[in-house]
C-alpha cells in the first residue's frame, strides 16, 4: 500500500496554503495569514526533506511505526500518521545547508523561528498587533522553490507580481509598501468585480462619488477638498483624491497638495504625500479663484452645513502601473 504522505501531496498542500495565506494578508486579516503561511512553509519544508527521503520526516522519539513505514517495512501505515513538526523540519534543512542557519545569518533565521512561533501561538491562544512576517514567509518559501527546482509562477499563480514586488530589493520600503498594496487592492477588486460586467462596474464606480471639486472642511487656516480621480491599483475612476490647501490662498491661487486617497471599489488607500508620490499621483495641483463657482450643499441641519466649492479642472488620471 502507497503511503498517503508524498512530497507532491506536501507539495500541493504547501502552494494552496501559499495562496491563502496571501489572499488573508490583503485582507488584512493578520492571525488567518500566520496560521496558513505557518503551514505552507512547514509543508514545503518536508517536501524538501521527502524529495530526499521519507524517512526524515519521522521523529525521534522512540516510536518506530513511521519509520518502519516510510522505510518500506511496513506495507500498511500507521492509523495516526505521525510526522515531526514544523521547526524539527527547518532544523535538519538548516543542516543540509537548504535554509540559512543561525550563525549564519541570525536576521532572517530568527524571523523564520518567529514566524512558526507566531503560527503555532495564533492556533493555541491568539495572538494581535504582531510584526508582519510576510517578506519572510515569501523568501523562505522562494529558497526551498529555488532548492527543488520549482518553478516559481506556477506556484504562486496570481501572486506571482505580488511576490516580486515583496522581493524588490531595488525599491525603498515605502515604495514596495505602496506597491504591494497597490497589488493587493487589484487582486481584490478581480475578486469581487471579475465576473461582472463592464456597464455594472462602471455604475459603481460612478456611484461612488461626485465629480468636481467639493468642500469637506474648513477651518480658520485649513481646507480639505475632495475631487474624483482615478484609482491606480483597479484603474478605475472611483477614488476621492483628498487635498489641502493653506487658508491664506484662499483668495488667491489655490496650490491644492494631495494628503490622501481612497477608492470605493478597491479598497486602495493612501496617507500622507509620500504614499502619494509613490503610486504616481501629483502632490500639487494649483487652480486659481477664478475657477472656483459657489453653491450650498442642501442639508437638513443647518449645523451640519458645509459650502460645495465645484472646479472645472481635469480628472487626476495617473499612470498605468501594470509593469509593476
Amino acid at each position: 500500500m502507497d503511503s498517503p504522505v508524498t512530497f507532491d501531496r506536501l507539495y500541493e498542500g504547501a502552494r494552496r496554503f501559499a495562496r491563502l495565506a496571501m489572499e488573508a494578508h490583503a485582507e488584512e486579516d493578520q492571525e488567518v495569514f500566520l496560521l496558513h503561511a505557518g503551514v505552507s512553509v512547514e509543508r514545503l519544508a518536508k517536501a524538501a526533506l521527502a524529495r530526499v527521503h521519507l524517512t526524515l520526516l519521522t521523529e525521534v522519539n522512540g516510536k518506530d511505526d513511521m519509520l518502519l513505514h516510510f522505510a518500506g517495512a511496513l506495507s500498511t501505515p500507521p492509523v495516526r500518521l505521525r510526522t515531526i513538526s514544523a521547526s524539527t523540519a527547518i532544523g535538519r534543512l538548516r543542516k543540509m545547508d537548504v535554509l540559512p542557519q543561525k550563525q549564519k545569518s541570525s536576521s532572517e533565521a530568527d524571523d523564520l523561528d518567529g514566524l512558526i512561533e507566531l503560527r503555532n501561538g495564533v492556533a493555541h491562544l491568539g495572538t494581535d498587533n504582531v510584526e508582519d512576517y510576510l517578506a519572510t514567509f515569501v523568501t523562505t518559501v522562494d529558497k526551498l522553490l529555488q532548492h527543488l527546482e520549482q518553478d516559481c509562477g506556477s506556484f504562486w499563480e496570481s501572486w506571482s507580481e505580488t511576490v516580486r514586488v515583496i522581493q524588490d530589493g531595488q525599491a525603498g520600503r515605502l515604495q514596495r509598501d505602496v506597491r504591494l498594496r497597490m497589488k493587493q487592492a487589484r487582486h481584490r477588486f478581480r475578486t469581487s468585480f471579475g465576473r461582472l460586467s463592464e456597464g455594472v462596474i462602471d455604475g459603481a464606480a460612478r456611484g461612488g462619488s461626485e465629480r468636481g471639486l467639493t468642500v469637506v472642511e474648513v477651518s480658520p487656516g485649513r481646507a480639505l477638498f475632495r475631487t474624483l480621480s482615478q484609482c491606480p491599483a483597479c484603474d478605475r475612476e472611483a477614488a476621492s483624491l483628498f487635498l489641502a490647501v493653506a487658508g491664506d490662498s484662499l483668495l488667491f491661487n489655490l496650490e491644492l497638495k494631495t494628503e490622501s486617497l481612497v477608492c470605493a471599489l478597491c479598497g486602495f488607500r493612501l496617507s500622507g504625500a509620500e504614499e502619494v508620490e509613490a503610486a504616481g499621483l501629483p502632490t500639487v495641483l494649483q487652480h486659481s479663484v477664478e475657477e472656483l463657482t459657489r453653491s450650498l450643499a442642501e442639508i437638513p441641519d443647518p449645523a451640519e452645513r458645509i459650502p460645495t466649492i465645484k472646479l472645472s479642472l481635469p480628472t487626476v488620471r495617473p499612470d498605468s502601473h501594470d509593469s509593476w
